[in-house]
């Protein structure tokens, strides 16, 4: 009689039991899954408009105003946007008759932004921004123009205080109409 016969059906008896063990406990334990904080709502955009003038030199003059109408403040990321102080990004379409003017400001290359870079604006105020249109494009020197604006906010904050890394921005798009102006 072969004696190593029933020490093998004990070996495959105890490698059956060890392989099964682990999945009997896979289906008694109810899954971990971490659990995330759904992500919060954007904050409503600014509410947003502008008028273009000529002035006595024959410049075009974009005013605009942007108006917080929510409760609570807004941290801007102004990058692009006419409220940076200069032409550092197209944010206006211009088209003179039925062609586009091409832009012809700066576009500016950027890093991690700074706690500067960020503007301001309390929930129930206003800012406003004033920049000359010829400084970014070339015009006619007569004829209507039909002007349109929007950029995107690259990133907005309602809580904490800024910079924050661009991995992390919540960017939010904001019109602020049309204008048509003949001169």
């Amino acid at each position: 009689m072969n004696m190593l016969a029933p020490l093998r059906r004990v070996a495959a008896a105890a490698a059956a039991l060890l392989l099964a063990a682990p999945l009997s406990m896979a289906w008694s334990m109810s899954p971990k899954v971490p659990t995330k904080a759904p992500p919060k709502a954007p904050p409503p955009a600014p509410r947003c408009s502008f008028t273009a003038q000529p002035d006595a030199q024959g410049q075009v003059v974009l005013h605009f105003t942007l108006r917080n109408d929510g409760a609570s403040e807004l941290r801007l990321l102004r990058w692009g946007s006419p409220f940076e102080g200069g032409w550092f990004g197209r944010f206006v379409r211009v088209h003179a008759g039925s062609n586009e003017l091409p832009f012809q400001g700066a576009m500016r290359k950027r890093g991690e932004p700074a706690a500067s870079d960020y503007l301001l604006l309390p929930a129930g105020q206003q800012l406003e921004s004033t920049l000359t249109l010829n400084e970014a494009f070339v015009l006619p020197a007569a004829g209507s123009l039909k002007i349109g604006a929007a950029w995107r906010w690259h990133d907005v904050m309602t809580e904490d205080s800024p910079p924050r890394p661009r991995s992390t921005h919540q960017g939010l798009d904001q019109d602020c109409g049309e204008a048509t102006l003949t001169r």
